[in-house]
């Protein structure tokens, strides 16, 4: 009797072993079966692998797996901005990833499909190289996944903060972020689209270039930066008004370009619909009359309302006159001078 029970005991003791190896006892001695997890999000990396880390830190020591692009992982929690905790099927394993070589297969997060909002188009515009569409919101070679270049298509999708975009793109087959500084097109919030020619141009505001020396820059983003440039705008040459992106940025239709883009626009002159510029134009002399008084030396006519030699259009002596347009702040007007049969910004401080 007693030989055939210690078989039959051994049995029990070794089905009460597998079912608790299994589980998972939580402060408190409740045990829990845990399920395996659903993956959500696969891994993207342009080259080498995403790591499996026991700690938030980037840091080989602890490293406890490598996770290669198509690689799937299942988010347990958040750990922080960079790195998430997940379960790794592949591995078998938990621990930390970046959470920024990580592609969403479902919610919450947009997925990178071929099905896609194709009802604002954008066309790429860079003054060299490519832009990179990325996995991630950041600047960093390791998360690109693809070379846009000029001319190509994206699709907007939605925004992911005020510099990235999420887009599809037809040439991938995909979608990405991509930074948006470098898109022009017809896709809300964006300027309208570029015309092809004057003729998708509101024509009605020009405004003249006027540069001390060199250049004005025509961008496709209000910031200045030679990677936005698209075309350069010499004194003289005309643009025109279409609205104004910030206080120092304005979106003008180029006619030597054939295009629209962004312009500093303290380097523009002219008066809006009525900018011809010619001396007793009623557009400009139906202001009101100052006459320049200063205490020695001249007043200064500059495409900018700022004290710097390198804006200076012209010199205004006692007894000059300027006519009254509109003021830029407490201390700079927009006036137009006869003299010189142009607009610019003057210190209203020494006018009388």
């Amino acid at each position: 009797m007693k030989k055939r029970l210690v078989p039959m005991i051994t049995a029990i003791l070794l089905a009460f072993a597998m079912m608790f190896s299994a589980a998972e006892v939580f402060p408190g001695g409740a045990v829990t079966v845990e399920a395996t997890p659903t993956a959500d999000y696969r891994v993207s990396v342009s080259s080498g692998y995403l790591a499996l880390r026991t700690a938030m830190a980037y840091d080989a020591s602890n490293e406890i797996g490598a996770l290669y692009t198509g690689d799937t992982v299942c988010y347990i929690s958040t750990g922080n901005s960079t790195y998430w905790w997940v379960y790794a099927p592949k591995l078998g394993k938990y621990g930390y990833v970046n959470r920024n070589y990580l592609v969403p297969i479902s919610s919450p997060a947009p997925a990178p499909s071929p099905s896609y909002d194709s009802s604002k188009p954008y066309t790429v515009s860079v003054s060299s190289g490519y832009l990179a569409l990325r996995t991630a919101m950041a600047y960093d070679s390791r998360n690109e996944i693809g070379s846009l270049y000029s001319g190509e298509t994206v699709y907007y999708q939605w925004t992911g903060n005020n510099t990235y975009w999420w887009v599809y793109s037809p040439k991938y087959g995909t979608c990405g972020y991509v930074n948006r500084n470098y898109l022009i097109g017809a896709g809300s919030p964006a300027p309208a689209s570029t015309p092809s020619s004057s003729s998708g141009a509101n024509l009605s505001c020009p405004y003249t270039v006027s540069v001390a020396s060199g250049y004005l820059a025509l961008r496709n983003a209000m910031a200045y930066d030679s990677r936005n440039e698209i075309g350069c705008l010499y004194s003289g040459e005309t643009v025109y008004y279409q609205w104004a992106g910030n206080s120092t940025y304005w979106w003008v239709y180029s006619p030597k370009y054939g295009t629209c883009g962004y312009v500093n626009r303290n380097y523009l002159i002219g008066a809006g619909s009525s900018s011809s510029g010619s001396s007793g134009s009623t557009s400009y002399t139906s202001g009101t009359k100052y006459t320049v008084s200063v205490a020695s030396g001249y007043l200064a006519l500059r495409t900018a309302m700022a004290f710097d030699s390198s804006n200076e259009i012209g010199e205004l002596y006692n007894g000059d006159v300027v006519y009254y347009q509109w003021a830029g702040n407490s201390t700079y007007w927009w006036v137009y001078s006869p003299k010189y049969g142009t607009c610019g910004y003057v210190n209203r401080n020494y006018l009388y």
